[in-house]
This record gives structure tokens, C-alpha cells and sequence, in this order.
């Protein structure tokens, strides 16, 4: 029985409509406040991350959460909007509204949109309101500032790799609604998978990356497989049909991609003979857009890529050795 309550007071959360492609979120079926401003939000009419394992969005305010309130008519859905909320937790307009975006299959994981649109209540009051979106590592992507209006302001930007948006406005008194949006995109979900060998020397190699795997830009992304064996030699590789973990000769290290691979350009691990630190490293995604006709070129948004190191070890089978691997998904 709870289950089954659990299940339907998902759906009615979520309950979005779909037009032309893009959800649209009213907040007319959450339960909401009265519009007192700087009364605490009851716990009822808190909106946090109730929508991030179905639509993929989740919202903060000063308070990590938003507040549902009960406008009444002059909405742009009747009769519900969304307020800030202080940080000791009361309903203020003032305060900014954060809305992001995450992978509704691991809400853990960013993703992100490419338009996104808020409208404002209906009733107009001198001040302006101002939307800034910025992508997965922080950056702005844009803004827009635009006045208080009868029958709504509108709120509206188009930009790869929206990620999170903020919401301010100066006259402390806009509810918003109708928050509108493309389907999230998961965006790197990088996650390091298989196993590891152990080399001859003892060392355990474990691959990882920095910054964001931007199928737009031309650079930004680096592979990195550390506690190598020093002055050795070695590559990454990388491939886009998904992960295998097959056994690699008779040692301890797995093959951990499917075929076909693409090898990447050998380097020497540099540190000291004998000692785990050596490493390899290479921005992947400028290498990939220098070489056109690599494997999975031209990438696009969501793609899917796993990648490992390989490198020298001369008294182990093979006479080579193997790290960990690493997946992660495109951004725009």
C-alpha cells in the first residue's frame, strides 16, 4: 500500500505537459502555501529534488529548497507558483531561485539542456528580473534582464549545456511558473570501472580525468593515469562500443574496452625507475578534434566513451601492463 502511494504521489509531482519537445512544469498539482511572504515554508510545500529521478531538474533557494505557493488567478497556470525562500527557511521573493539539471537515472550526475523558459505571475510590479545560465563547470553562459510586465514576464534563454540557472529580480514581489524545458541530457557521468593490474614493481595504475568532456569544444578534457611505473612507456586508448573486462595475458590486469579501440600517442611515463610515479596524460578531446578521422569522430552530445591506460612492464606477461578504465557521456 505505501508503495502504490509512494509510486502515484510521484506522478503527480512530476505531472509536466510536452510542447512542441520541451516539458513544461506548472506546479499546479504540488500542495502549496499562501502567499505571506516571510512566513517559514512548511515542510508540505517544499520543493527540492521531488522531481529529480523523473524530469531530471532540481531546485535551492537561499534554503535548499523552493518555495510552492498559492497565487491564485493571476497566474500563468492557475493557481500555483514558485517563491525563494530565506535561509532560516521563510517564503522571500528576494531571494534567488537555483534551478539544475541532473541525469534522472543517477541524480547524482549532472546533465544538461539546451533552452530553457520561466514566466512570471501576472501581476506587475516596477522592477526587472534577470535569468543567468551557467554550464557544468561554473561558467556564465548568458543572461537576460527584462522588465515587470502585465500579464507576465518572460524569462528565455537557448544555449548548449545549460546545466544550472539562476533566478533574481529586484522589486522582492515576482512568483514564478511554467518552467519550461528540452529533456536533460546526462552530461560526463564519468565513472571509473574494472580492475587494475598490479605491475611487477608493485604499482597499482588508476586512470581519471579533469574537466569536461565538451562534444562542442575543441579542448578541455584530460585523461590521466597515475601511479605508473616510472620511465616507461605507454599510451591511453579509448573506445565507444562499451566496457569488457577480459583477462590481459596471465597477470593481474583486465582488458577493460570493447573492440575496436583507438590508441592514442605513446609518451614516457617520466618519475624514477623502480618507484609508482610515473603517469600519462592527454586532453583527449584535443586530440580527438585534431584528428578527425579517430574512432567516434565527430562526437555529439550523449555519446559514450571508456578509456584505459597501457604502458610498458617488461618482466610481466605480455611484458606490458594495464590501469583501471574510465566511462563517461558527451556534453553538448
Amino acid at each position: 500500500m505505501l508503495l502504490r502511494f509512494t509510486a502515484l504521489l510521484v506522478s503527480l509531482l512530476a505531472c509536466p505537459s510536452v510542447v512542441h519537445g520541451q516539458i513544461v512544469i506548472t506546479f499546479d498539482t504540488l500542495p502549496a502555501m499562501g502567499n505571506a511572504p516571510g512566513v517559514t515554508v512548511p515542510l508540505a510545500n517544499r520543493l527540492s529534488n521531488q522531481l529529480a529521478a523523473t524530469l531530471g531538474v532540481e531546485f535551492s533557494s537561499a534554503a535548499p529548497f523552493v518555495a510552492v505557493v498559492n497565487h491564485g488567478t493571476p497566474t500563468p497556470s492557475v493557481p500555483n507558483i514558485i517563491g525563494g525562500a530565506s535561509a532560516a527557511g521563510a517564503l522571500s521573493y528576494s531571494a534567488p531561485i537555483h534551478i539544475r539539471f541532473v541525469d534522472p537515472a543517477n541524480p547524482a550526475s549532472p546533465a544538461v539542456t539546451s533552452a530553457v523558459s520561466v514566466r512570471g505571475d501576472l501581476t506587475a510590479i516596477p522592477g526587472t528580473a534577470t535569468m543567468r545560465a551557467f554550464g557544468v563547470d561554473g561558467s556564465l553562459l548568458g543572461a537576460q534582464t527584462v522588465n515587470d510586465v502585465p500579464g507576465g514576464l518572460l524569462l528565455s534563454l537557448a544555449i548548449p549545456g545549460i546545466h544550472r540557472i539562476e533566478l533574481t529580480q529586484t522589486s522582492a514581489t515576482i512568483g514564478m511558473d511554467n518552467l519550461t524545458f528540452f529533456p536533460v541530457t546526462p552530461c560526463s557521468g564519468q565513472q571509473a570501472y574494472c580492475t587494475a593490474g598490479t605491475t611487477t614493481n608493485g604499482c597499482v595504475p588508476s586512470i581519471s580525468a579533469s574537466g569536461w568532456p565538451s562534444a562542442a569544444a575543441s579542448s578541455g578534457y584530460t585523461l590521466q593515469v597515475q601511479q605508473v611505473d616510472g620511465q616507461r612507456q605507454g599510451l591511453i586508448f579509448y573506445g565507444v562500443s562499451g566496457p569488457l573486462a577480459a583477462q590481459w595475458g596471465l597477470g593481474s590486469s583486465f582488458l577493460c574496452v570493447k573492440t575496436p579501440t583507438q590508441r592514442m600517442p605513446v609518451s614516457n611515463t617520466g618519475g624514477a625507475v623502480g618507484q609508482c610515479n610515473g603517469a600519462l596524460s592527454i586532453d583527449w578531446r584535443a586530440w580527438t578534434s585534431s584528428n578527425p578521422g579517430a574512432l567516434g569522430t565527430p562526437f555529439v552530445a550523449g555519446d559514450m566513451v571508456y578509456a584505459q591506460g597501457w604502458f610498458r612492464d617488461p618482466a610481466a606477461s605480455k611484458a606490458t601492463n594495464l590501469s583501471n578504465a574510465l566511462s563517461f557521456a558527451l556534453c553538448p
